[in-house]
């Protein structure tokens, strides 16, 4: 193939796919071109780039860098959206915490508003409350939980113009199968975890969604006994069947390495998603934040609330990526995948998650030992 005037990067390409040593990238305005064997390309001698993988695609995501995507400003929630862009991730959810409904509303709204300004980054919403289990609830403010309200559902979706793309509610909640119905008639995905649920409520649950994700899983849920297998018993059985995708925050802090590696070997491929559910102190040094309503105390990396609960992460999707491989033993191309074709697929983003020839170029250059080196976004360089 003959060479364009965009870059054109040499290295080891991991993705999806395969792993293809000794490669060629070649980006063409916003997508890419060539993708494969040195042996086959035709053109200029290409730039040595190390590592490369697809641009990350964060699910799950709160905040970094000192600002949330709470916040009505547009100018915080884009500043969320650079940060994480500067750490390897091309494509963002900006998740909103449990908060009163006409909060939510607004907050919607100004998501929405980035979105459409530019949806290059931040492609929508993912609503992680109100409709959670008291009981499991976690870092989210118990005054602000409620049941499943199908009206509630309307206005937010009305807000969001078509940028509210996923919403996690806890199913055993009273009117929970009403509203997760409602969401996936919209093209919305009703995820399930804050949850209480016995295993086998939690799995009919799984079975009755069109697209059935389990919200971080392990984390805001009873923890998995031999004899009461739980919620997440019942969602390792639905992955191991390839009839469930979870999420993972595979950070050493929400889930040990060691559980990190049983979770993608029960995987049968292409049903893990690494997310962040990073909070404002990611990529900061410890301190007081907040996370909603709540105060948020950071020691040595982990975010708690008052009660000792966890309250999000303070990692990116591409440190998730490093860990998977250099500590959990994963699979290269199962931990890229995961953070990459996986939740892309999820979302319906056909152009990216992959490298191939024709989707959009969004590029990660890593180093050796898998940290983020470069960051490329349609076709131009980051930073």
């Amino acid at each position: 193939m003959k060479a364009t005037s965009g870059p054109v990067l040499a290295g080891t390409v991991v993705t999806a796919t395969g792993i293809v040593e000794d490669a060629v990238v070649e980006v063409r305005g916003h997508t890419l071109g060539y993708v494969g064997p040195r042996r086959g390309w035709e053109g200029a001698p290409p730039e040595p780039a190390g590592l490369l993988v697809p641009g990350y695609v964060d699910l799950h995501c709160h905040g970094g860098g000192g600002h949330v995507v709470t916040s009505t400003d547009h100018a915080s929630i884009e500043a969320v959206a650079a940060h994480h862009l500067g750490h390897g991730t091309t494509t963002l959810l900006a998740s909103l915490v449990s908060a009163p409904p006409d909060t939510i509303t607004v907050q919607v709204a100004a998501i929405a508003q980035v979105v459409e300004a530019d949806a290059t980054t931040i492609v929508g919403s993912h609503l992680e409350g109100p409709f959670l289990s008291p009981a499991r609830c976690g870092a989210h403010d118990p005054a602000a939980l409620a049941d499943p309200d199908p009206e509630a559902v309307r206005t937010w979706l009305a807000a969001g113009r078509g940028t509210v793309r996923m919403v996690t509610l806890a199913p055993e909640l009273a009117g929970s199968d009403a509203v997760a119905a409602l969401l996936e008639d919209a093209g919305v995905v009703a995820a399930l975890g804050h949850t209480d649920a016995a295993a086998t409520d939690f799995a009919a649950a799984l079975g009755a969604r069109r697209t059935p994700v389990v919200t971080h899983l392990f984390n805001g849920m009873a923890p998995f006994h031999h004899r009461e297998p739980g919620t997440p018993g019942a969602a390792l059985a639905a992955l191991a069947r390839g009839a469930a995708t979870v999420e993972l925050i595979a950070d050493g802090v929400h889930v040990a390495d060691e559980t990190a590696t049983l979770v993608f070997d029960v995987d049968p491929g292409g049903h893990v998603v690494l997310v962040s559910d990073a909070m404002a102190a990611a990529g900061l040094p410890d301190g007081a934040f907040t996370l909603g309503s709540l105060d948020v105390t950071v020691t040595e990396g982990v975010a708690r609330i008052a009660s000792g609960s966890i309250a999000g992460g303070t990692s990116h999707v591409g440190d998730l990526v490093r860990r998977c491989v250099t500590l959990a033993g994963v699979d290269p191309v199962a931990a890229v995948a995961a953070a990459t074709a996986t939740p892309a697929a999820l979302l319906g983003l056909s152009d990216r998650g992959v490298l191939a020839t024709g989707l959009r170029a969004d590029v990660v250059a890593l180093t050796e030992d898998w940290r983020v080196d470069r960051v490329m976004r349609g076709g131009a360089w980051v930073g």
